[in-house]
């Protein structure tokens, strides 16, 4: 574990980001499929789409799909994997995603669509990342946003975020990450905490030149400091 440990409690690292940061579901693929109320399916299709892009490429990809099928599982998976790869082709990856969307597509026909909320959330998790091209960060994003299970997904801004403020070292694992990020916001917010610190990433806390000294955490952040 890190020395030095971020000098505020989640609740009030979310309070201050919450005030000067704003999330929208044009920011992230998921909230937008979410809003179109289109169904857990096409949740789930949209966080397959942010893989290794960015939001915009990840919504374009999504909304030419939902044009050319209503993110209809039987419409889906009548494509051929190389019509579908076209429709998605601005998000990269095209084939892998296209293949892990029909494979999604076959297993939410085979169970119903009504499984993805009605199964018990751990298992149907395990199900989730058996399917090949859906990892633990997909399907966790889905069990945060829709089922609001208490997970937090981990992704390159989380993780660099978590190890600057301290709350885990660069060896943690993916679950180390996730389950100090759930005990240090709290599972009430974890969702929401989830989405900011992306967004806290993406506009201060950067890979490469974080803005540390114009960052709202800078007089409590460890990394700040150095």
């Amino acid at each position: 574990m890190a020395s030095e440990k971020i000098r505020l409690s989640g609740k009030e690292v979310y309070e201050l980001l919450s005030n000067v940061i704003s999330v929208s579901s044009d920011d992230f693929a998921p909230l937008f499929a979410k809003k179109l109320n289109a169904g857990p399916f096409s949740v789930l299709v949209s966080i397959i789409l942010t893989q290794n892009t960015t939001e915009r490429n990840a919504l374009k990809a999504f909304k030419n799909l939902f044009g050319a099928t209503k993110l209809n599982p039987q419409q889906v998976l009548s494509l051929r994997v190389e019509e579908l790869s076209k429709m998605i082709r601005v998000a990269g990856l095209s084939m892998q995603k296209a293949s892990a969307i029909l494979r999604l597509s076959s297993y939410v026909i085979e169970k119903g669509e009504e499984h993805l909320l009605s199964e018990d959330p751990a298992k149907l998790r395990d199900k989730l990342i058996s399917i090949p091209g859906i990892g633990e960060k997909t399907a966790d994003v889905f069990l945060s946003l829709y089922r609001k299970y208490p997970v937090f997904p981990v992704d390159t801004h989380i993780r660099r975020i978590s190890i600057r403020w301290g709350l885990v070292d660069k060896k943690s694992s993916y679950k180390e990450i996730s389950s100090a990020l759930i005990n240090f916001f709290d599972p009430s917010i974890s969702d929401k905490a989830h989405r900011l610190m992306i967004a806290f990433g993406r506009t201060y806390c950067r890979s490469k030149d974080p803005r540390c000294w114009e960052c709202p955490l800078r007089k409590v952040c460890p990394h700040a400091q150095t």
